[in-house]
């Protein structure tokens, strides 16, 4: 497998070879990069047969680690990043891995080292000449991997409660990779779509299969939803000519394009499309090829212990019944046997058994279950000395083709996701008032669910086996449904009746169904047709027109289904951004007004701001503040505040990190207080670190920590954030909102504790003009992700104060370097935009006026605030606005660039860009900063100024003043003495600038 992209690098160095957003990497630049982590890991004694988990999100950097490890013959395997973390955990020990790969912000795992796999660094000039000093170096020397090798694993769902590694050889892989481009008459100019998530071995066809042509993988860059409307504009924007889809998704696909003429103008440039991991759909197949006819389809199957898939067919008008799964592909054999494994008789159902060179080898550390899948081959027809008993029923039709007949067992699919019902079950099981446990799959107009059916204590509740069930098991494999019965209906022999589970599932839907039809007797028409959709689509029926879609179940197919479905009902289009940002059937009612979705309020944040009516102080605990819990403590604000809590004398503070062990969490709170030149030897005794995560229940900690903490912290400081200026609301909501009610909840539970939480100003921006008041935004939600995500976070500390808890609220202007020191935060505007003018070799004049406070003198303030313990809100700016030109005058002069307009200055940036220097970094200002182009620096200026308009919104700063009084705080003057501090650090941490210029 390396041999053959190492090949095309050789042949095709320049030509592009991955995509992922705005960032893209030629053949060159794959292998290169490959090379270097290989070394990495190498230098690890990671080697033949070592198994190196990849704890990754999408991106540039998948490929990359899969590509590093297959040059050392050391299998890979993806784990979830969706899993819970103790699953994530279990996966990762079960592989006894000397390290992992990770892409992820923490390390995800609590016993085992991670190397995080940067792109940007694997490429830089510094790899570059350590990659020059070893010529005759490991990558040159290493013997590549044989044919039966291990590739990589893939977990699926096991019977037995804990997901199975399925293992595979390079010689499976290469042989359905050959098979491909053979049958696909690949001319290696493929341009293929990675549309299956990469914790499932169909993504990895998508992801390599294209680099062994010399054609293109583009991997989407997505979070949340899927939204079909999102994927056509990707195929259409970089002229996709294949990808795959499931059945479920193909099919909704196929309905928004008989509606939508435009949709299905944006995929023309698909050639081929593969769809698999359910049972295809002929009327969908045969609408899809009457609008794109020189598109062919493929019908594929095969399961993930033999190398992706083993059988194709490509889809033909005479299909119009129950469509093939089709025959072997090349050096693959398929037999169907009887329950005494003899060969099946011409339309006889029977198990179907792979063989040949796509069998894998089994399981990892389970050699029973091994020996019960992979069987003596029995027949001298086939070669090899195993087969694979699939599970899965099929037949052969009268052309020879196979055709699939159901399964075996109690393993179904959901969305193409491999599911073992007992798995659920058995998870279940483990909630303490549990009895017993069952779990069926229905089919409904929104797709398929599981319904879980439980019997137990009489104080068993469906909010606490839903949360139960988010902890034990993958998103996955959640049931959208439960049901608590008195007892388990059971059948004949003595089992439990799964026909009478799927009635009573029925019979209480309907029976919702109908009380809810009655009490919604005063909905308006278009209410009572969006109810009549949801009723349809989803697990649980509506209560009211304020019900949230998703708490009922909703998810992307449904989403994408009821976006269809509100098209036609409501004669205007309607898409899945549209049902994420309305939420309620109240908020979708408007939909059809015309209205744009940026001008009306989004439900889901007014949703969001409600604090839940359980969390409520505990009796107040007295005296000094000895023990603090602080989070966000490995960014630049947190840095600072913790020093400045551990300078108070005897406090103690425990540091809340998201990370997968105390360890590794304890060594990057020491290493963000080094590089901020913070530490002190004598911190160590008193500050601690423990693993967690704050948009998981109960912080991410068991209950054993968490009562410990409860007991032992008396204060509670509130920093960490998401903060990204491009991001919407949703993606901000599970560690800006959700964290925020999980600290709530802390700080109230035992005796109650104050919470001082660090906002931002940008949170109260746009109001009418007057003076913004140090107390509660009386302003409606601002716009911009993040910002509505900190008002969000201020009403629920606003609710909290109302019942009685301790709050202060810091709102934070633009946060700059520290006054002495010169250190600045690595995201910051101000720190970007100075960092680019070193890259293009010049500083930019602007109108751009902004506040600069010291991170010294903010993170003193809160500090000294929290020592006091007040209440209220404060705030946090420097008093005096300065001139960002009078910033970038010292930078120019201690650097020696030379000034430029801003549109010189952009279409620097641009070129720079273009020529893929400083990768991500450029293009993360290129996101943020106004276009350029000719005729447009008017416009262009005012909307740069514009990006810095919150700090300097008008507010009063009475509280601040007067707490800044009574401590003996003054603001420091601000100018060239301390702007020379931070340019001096700029040119010093940017040594290789004048290489640029």
């Amino acid at each position: 497998m390396p041999g053959l992209i190492e090949a095309v690098a050789a042949e095709r160095p320049a030509a592009p070879a991955v995509t992922f957003g705005a960032t893209s990497i030629t053949y060159a630049e794959l292998n290169r990069a490959a090379d270097r982590l290989a070394d990495q890991i190498a230098a690890l004694s990671v080697g033949r047969g070592d198994f190196v988990p990849l704890v990754m999100r999408n991106g540039t950097e998948l490929p990359v680690a899969m590509l590093a490890a297959m040059k050392l013959a050391a299998p890979f395997v993806p784990v979830d990043d969706a899993a819970p973390p103790h699953v994530r955990d279990r996966m990762i020990s079960a592989l006894s891995p000397k390290l992992l790969l990770s892409s992820l912000p923490g390390v995800p795992s609590a016993s085992v080292p991670c190397i995080r796999v940067d792109l940007a660094a694997l490429l830089s000039d510094d790899a570059q000449v350590a990659d020059d000093a070893r010529a005759e170096g490991s990558h040159r020397q290493r013997r590549g991997p044989d044919l039966d090798d291990l590739v990589y694993g893939f977990y699926t769902t096991g019977s037995t409660g804990a997901p199975k590694c399925a293992l595979n050889l390079h010689r499976g892989l290469l042989n359905r990779f050959s098979y491909m481009s053979r049958r696909f008459g690949s001319q290696g100019d493929e341009v293929v779509l990675q549309n299956s998530r990469h914790a499932f071995d169909s993504s990895l066809w998508q992801l390599l299969w294209p680099l062994t042509t010399g054609g293109q993988v583009i991997i989407p860059d997505r979070a949340g939803l899927l939204d079909l409307q999102v994927t056509a504009d990707v195929i259409e924007r970089f002229r996709v000519t294949m990808t795959d889809f499931v059945p479920s998704i193909f099919n909704t696909l196929v309905a928004m394009m008989l509606t939508r003429p435009d949709l299905t103008a944006q995929l023309t440039s698909l050639r081929r499309v593969l769809i698999g991991g359910e049972e295809a759909t002929a009327d969908a197949v045969r609408q899809f090829r009457a609008l794109l006819p020189e598109v062919s389809v493929v019908n594929t199957y095969g399961p993930t212990e033999a190398s992706i898939g083993s059988v194709f067919h490509e889809i033909a008008d005479a299909d119009t019944g129950a469509i093939p799964i089709g025959a072997p592909i090349d050096n693959t054999y398929v037999v169907i046997v009887d329950d005494r494994l003899r060969p099946a008789g011409p339309g006889q159902v029977g198990e179907i058994l792979l063989g040949g060179e796509c069998l894998g080898l089994g399981y990892v550390n389970d050699p029973a279950r091994t020996a019960g899948a992979f069987i003596a081959n029995p027949f001298p027809e086939i070669p090899g000395s195993r087969l694979y008993r699939t599970g899965d029923l099929g037949r052969y039709l009268p052309d020879g083709l196979l055709g699939f007949a159901g399964r075996t067992d109690q393993q179904v699919k959901i969305a193409g996701v491999r599911v073992e019902l007992p798995e659920i079950e058995l998870a279940l099981q483990r909630h303490p008032l549990v009895h017993e446990a069952k779990v069926i799959v229905r089919d409904g107009a929104g797709g398929k669910w599981l319904v879980a059916f439980v019997t137990g204590a009489s104080a068993l509740a469906v909010a606490d086996l839903r949360l139960h069930a988010g902890r034990e098991l993958s998103p996955a494999l959640v049931p959208k449904e439960f049901i608590v019965l008195d007892r388990m209906p059971l059948n004949a022999n003595g089992k439990a009746d799964r026909l009478e589970l799927a009635r009573l599932a029925e019979r209480d839907r309907l029976a919702s169904a109908d009380v809810e039809l009655a009490a919604n007797q005063v909905l308006t028409g278009k209410q009572r047709l969006i109810w009549e959709a949801w009723r349809d689509l989803l697990p649980v029926p509506p209560s009211s027109v304020t019900d949230d879609f998703f708490d009922l179940g909703g998810d992307s197919l449904s989403a994408q289904r009821l976006a269809l479905r509100l098209t036609r009902g409501l004669g205007a289009p309607v898409t899945v951004g549209d049902i994420a940002d309305r939420t309620t059937i109240a908020a979708q009612a408007a939909l059809g007004d015309g209205v744009p979705a940026a001008h009306q309020p989004s439900t889901r944040i007014e949703l969001d701001a409600r604090l839940p009516a359980n969390i409520g102080p505990g009796p107040a605990r007295q005296g000094p503040r000895r023990h603090v819990l602080l989070t966000g403590a490995t960014g630049f604000v947190g840095a600072h505040l913790l020093h400045d809590l551990l300078s108070l004398g005897t406090a103690k503070v425990t540091c809340l990190v998201r990370d997968g062990s105390n360890a590794g969490a304890s060594d990057r709170v020491r290493s963000n207080l080094i590089r901020y030149r913070l530490w002190r030897e004598e911190f160590a005794g008193r500050v601690r670190t423990v693993a967690g995560d704050l948009g998981q229940p109960g912080l991410g900690l068991d209950a054993g920590q968490y009562q410990r903490l409860c007991l032992d912290i008396d204060t509670v400081v509130h920093n960490a954030a998401m903060v990204n200026l491009v991001s919407g609301y949703a993606a901000h909501r599970a560690a800006n909102v959700s964290g925020t009610i999980e600290i709530l909840r802390f700080a109230a539970a035992g005796r109650g504790k104050p919470v001082h939480y660090v906002s931002t100003l940008a949170a109260i921006a746009e109001g009418t003009g007057t003076p913004a008041a140090e107390a509660p935004a009386s302003a409606p939600p601002p716009s911009g992700g993040y910002r509505q995500s900190k008002w969000v976070a201020e009403r629920l500390m606003d609710q909290a104060a109302e019942r009685g808890m301790t709050v202060a609220c810091y709102r934070l202007g633009e946060i700059m370097p520290h006054s002495l020191t010169g250190v600045p935060s690595r995201r910051g505007l101000p720190d970007l935009l100075a960092k680019a003018c070193l890259r293009v070799s010049l500083c930019f004049s602007s109108q751009v006026t902004m506040n600069y406070t010291p991170v010294d003198y903010a993170s003193r303030l809160v500090v000294t605030a929290v020592a006091r313990g007040e209440a209220g809100y404060f705030h946090v700016r420097h008093p005096d606005p300065v001139s960002f030109d009078d910033l970038l005058d010292v930078v120019a002069r201690e650097c020696d660039l030379p000034r430029a307009s801003y549109g010189q200055f952009w279409k620097a940036l641009c070129a720079q860009a273009d020529a893929g220097a400083d990768g991500e970094e450029v293009l993360g200002v290129l996101a943020l900063v106004p276009r350029a182009d000719e005729g447009a620096e008017a416009e262009a200026g005012v909307r740069l100024a514009g990006l810095f308009g919150d700090d300097l919104a008008p507010c009063s700063t009475d509280r601040t003043d007067r707490l800044m009084a009574e401590t003996g705080m003054r603001w420091p003057r601000l100018g060239d003495e301390i702007f020379l501090r931070y340019a001096s650090y700029l040119r010093a941490s940017m040594p290789n600038w004048g290489t640029v210029r």
